[in-house]
Formats: C-alpha cells, sequence, structure tokens
C-alpha cells in the first residue's frame, strides 16, 4: 500500500528523491505531457444545449468528475514516479497550515529545498530560488504552454490562503453534488464547494471574498497555477494531492454516517459528458466508478481521516455561469 505524505513531513533525502524524479521526468519529456492533459481536457464536453465554452464546462472542472478525473491524473504521475523510485508517493501540500501562518511566504514548503520561492516581479515573476528557478536550466516551459519560464505571484490576484475554518464548512457537505451540476455558487454539494465555486454571493458562512478552496489556491500562487496550463507548475500536484486526501476524508465519513454501500456519487446517468458514474475519465481508460475508492487503488494517505459531522442540505438552486478559477 502506497502511502502519501504531508508535504511537511518529509525528510531531506525524500525530499531531494522526489525532486530530482520530478526534474528527471521533466527531462525526458514526461513531464509535459501532464500539462498536454490538462489543458487538452479543457476542450468542452457538454450537452447539447449548453454553451461551448472552455469557461463553463469540460471533462475536468466544473462538474462531479472534478474529484475522479483528477485522482486519475495523480495516479498517473505517481506511476511514472513510482518507476524512477518505487519509494517515491506524491506528497500533499496542507494549505491551511500556511494560512494559519503570520506570513505564508515564508512557509517550509517555499524553501530552497522543495518547492522554490515566490516569482520576482522586475523580472516578469519569473522563480528565481529553487530546483525550478528558470536561471537553473532544469524547468524549461514550452513557450506555446505559459513559458519559457515558471512564475508565480503570491497573494497579487487574491489575498489569502484557505482556512481550516473553510475546509470544515465544505466536508459538512451531504450531497456529493446536485442539479444541475455545474460551477453556480448556488449549487449545493461537496464537489463544488471544495472546487472553490460557493462563495459569500450564495453563503454568508463563508468568510473570505472572491474564489474559494481549490480555486483560490490556485490564484493565491498565481503566475503559473493560474491558466489553464497550471500543471508547469509541479506545486499543482502537491495541490491536488490535498483535495484529493480531503475527498478521500469525506467519503469515510460519509461511508460511516451511511453504511449502505452507495458510491456517494452523482449524477449516474443523464448528466454532463464525461461526468456521469460510468463514463470515461478521458483520455485514460478508467471510469468513474473506478476510481471512487483509494484502498481499491492501492494507496492511503499519512494523516488518518477526520470523520467530520454531515449537514443535510436537501434543495439545490438556480445554475449561475463563472469565469475560470473565480468567482
Amino acid at each position: 500500500m502506497r502511502v502519501r505524505k504531508d508535504a511537511l513531513s518529509l525528510t531531506k533525502d525524500e525530499k531531494e528523491a522526489f525532486i530530482q524524479a520530478l526534474l528527471r521526468l521533466k527531462k525526458q519529456g514526461r513531464y509535459d505531457q501532464y500539462v498536454h492533459w490538462h489543458h487538452h481536457v479543457m476542450v468542452p464536453t457538454v450537452l447539447p444545449h449548453e454553451p461551448r465554452d472552455a469557461l463553463y464546462r469540460n471533462g475536468a472542472h466544473r462538474g462531479p468528475s472534478f474529484l475522479p478525473w483528477h485522482r486519475e491524473f495523480l495516479l498517473q504521475v505517481e506511476n511514472d514516479l513510482q518507476n524512477i523510485d518505487k519509494a517515491i508517493t506524491l506528497p500533499f501540500w496542507d494549505w491551511t497550515k500556511d494560512a494559519a501562518l503570520s506570513d505564508p511566504t515564508k512557509s517550509p514548503f517555499w524553501a530552497d529545498d522543495f518547492m522554490g520561492s515566490n516569482g520576482v516581479e522586475s523580472d516578469n515573476w519569473r522563480v528565481a530560488t529553487g530546483p525550478f528557478a528558470f536561471a537553473g536550466g532544469n524547468w524549461p516551459i514550452p513557450v506555446e504552454s505559459d513559458g519559457p519560464a515558471l512564475r508565480r505571484q503570491f497573494g497579487v490576484f487574491i489575498n489569502s490562503l484557505p482556512t481550516d475554518a473553510d475546509l470544515k464548512l465544505a466536508a459538512r457537505e451531504f450531497l456529493y453534488d446536485a442539479p444541475d451540476y455545474d460551477c453556480s455558487p448556488f449549487t449545493i454539494g461537496f464537489r463544488n464547494r471544495i472546487e472553490g465555486w460557493v462563495t459569500r454571493r450564495a453563503d454568508h458562512r463563508v468568510t473570505t471574498e472572491g474564489s474559494q478552496l481549490h480555486n483560490r489556491v490556485h490564484l493565491w500562487v498565481g503566475g503559473s497555477m493560474a491558466p489553464m496550463t497550471s500543471p508547469n507548475d509541479p506545486v499543482f500536484f502537491l495541490h491536488h494531492c490535498f483535495i484529493d486526501k480531503v475527498w478521500a476524508d469525506w467519503q469515510m465519513a460519509q461511508r460511516t454516517a451511511n453504511p449502505d454501500g452507495s458510491p456517494h456519487y452523482a449524477p449516474m446517468e443523464n448528466g454532463p459528458l464525461g461526468h456521469n458514474y460510468k463514463d470515461v475519465l478521458k483520455p485514460w481508460e478508467h471510469r468513474v466508478s473506478d476510481v471512487m475508492d483509494i484502498s481499491v487503488l492501492g494507496y492511503a494517505y499519512e494523516a488518518p481521516p477526520a470523520v467530520v459531522p454531515l449537514d443535510f442540505v436537501a434543495t439545490p438552486f438556480a445554475a449561475e455561469r463563472s469565469p475560470f478559477w473565480a468567482d
């Protein structure tokens, strides 16, 4: 059983092995395939009456398959890392810990021996230190894919990371998703809330303005994490690994509260293309139904699942539209 660890609990040797494996994948050209997969899935896979607009809905975002698609994506990357070093698993970045710091930019997560620093404003926000710095020559990004350099803009687009309280609000959602299975701030359910579309506009309990949770992290890091080619920043995978852990924790809470054998997923059918329970997670062969249980997939998380109370919310609301990552 693979065990994914908190990034801040990695030893010096584990950090070094992880970074070196990423650099090797980049040198092989394999890493850029991940960026292509993520960007390509943004091509809309929508119902006939819906707009052909990547900002509306696609096979991996703004709908129920957001969590299954990225779970499969992480497995693809982790398998490649393990082909280099069997001891490596993807670590997760618990950004709620950094949110609690007086200055999140000073977190050990951004140290030069791990993810590296913020970008330099006077140099078009290019990352200047750490293993992915442009000057080091080890992390070139194709110009047509938002290159040539990795960029970060901490706190420029949005001024804070999501807090533990923000996360617990999402974890208490009873339903996985609800019609219209979209990104309206009024669409209830765990998926829409953790993806970050439920804002103060629709829920007075949300304590910060603007995008939330998953989306908020992309915007806070900024730079290469902001566009649809966001896997160009390896932080992407540590961020999504934490999102996957939160989903796994929520699934455990659901099985504890409702031990009826149901998949705790919606829609089962007749939803948006690519988002139904038996739909294929393109461009791979697994279906949504294949990735619902991490124990079957052969991995676990270092921190034990937190069984959280679940609210019962019964009535979905009407849909609205939002631009990508932002409210």
